[in-house]
């Protein structure tokens, strides 16, 4: 009877925890350098050694105000994370190398919105728009500023690793002596192209609904049942 009573006050004592667990809440800034070709993206920090699959995070806020610093981030390939689809990744995107904390899962990358239309515009000026055509589709939304200069901007989301928040991040890189009529021309000439990033990113905790007075007071008896059993043991 004293084992059975043991075991159901783990279980509610278990849940008990479960409830105080912290979710993931902030903001961070990650910077670094970014290669794309047709059908991946990668990354590498901007910080000597320059190590590839690193980003710098500056600027963290809550959750990450501890983790300014070099952090992971997992490169990517269109076949297993494919453009516009809600996909399952178990390969965390983003990891915290300063301090442990719980993983951005990548889930979804939105497809890009501006078309293929103004891709092949001529001349380049400001203001012209769009998004490459690509087989497996193209994140990225293409905007002229000038004749030479050019912003490729594009959307991640997805969980945190103990799934208790959701996150999403919008990148940006700016081309400061190339229109993207030119990012284009070299992508299709030599098959990748580099620039550097950054990337503003933001977690929010999913909303879970209160526990029931009734789930509460099964957890309180729980606790109480794990005291009792304990007494039980020590008497005998």
């Amino acid at each position: 009877m004293i084992r059975r009573v043991l075991f159901l006050g783990a279980i509610l004592s278990g849940l008990v925890s479960g409830l105080s667990a912290a979710a993931l809440s902030g903001t961070f800034d990650m910077s670094g350098t970014i290669t794309v070709t047709s059908t991946t993206i990668s990354w590498t920090s901007d910080l000597s050694p320059f190590a590839s699959q690193m980003f710098t995070l500056t600027a963290g806020t809550g959750s990450f105000s501890t983790e300014d610093g070099q952090n992971g981030v997992s490169n990517l390939n269109i076949s297993a994370e494919p453009v516009g689809t809600t996909f399952v990744d178990n390969t965390p995107f983003i990891t915290f190398d300063v301090a442990p904390l719980p993983s951005l899962m990548l889930s979804f990358i939105s497809a890009g919105i501006d078309g293929s239309a103004g891709c092949t515009a001529s001349p380049a000026a400001a203001g012209q728009i769009c998004t490459p055509p690509n087989p497996g589709g193209s994140p990225f939304n293409f905007q002229n500023l000038s004749a030479t200069q050019s912003t490729a901007s594009f959307i991640f989301s997805g969980k945190t690793s103990d799934g208790l928040s959701t996150w999403s991040a919008t990148f940006t890189s700016q081309f400061n002596n190339m229109s993207f009529q030119q990012v284009l021309a070299t992508l299709n000439a030599s098959g990748t192209v580099s620039n550097s990033y950054s990337a503003a990113v933001t977690v929010t905790p999913i909303s879970t609904p209160e526990p029931t007075p009734a789930f509460m007071l099964a957890c309180g008896l729980g606790l109480l049942a794990v005291s009792f059993g304990t007494k039980r043991l020590v008497k005998n």
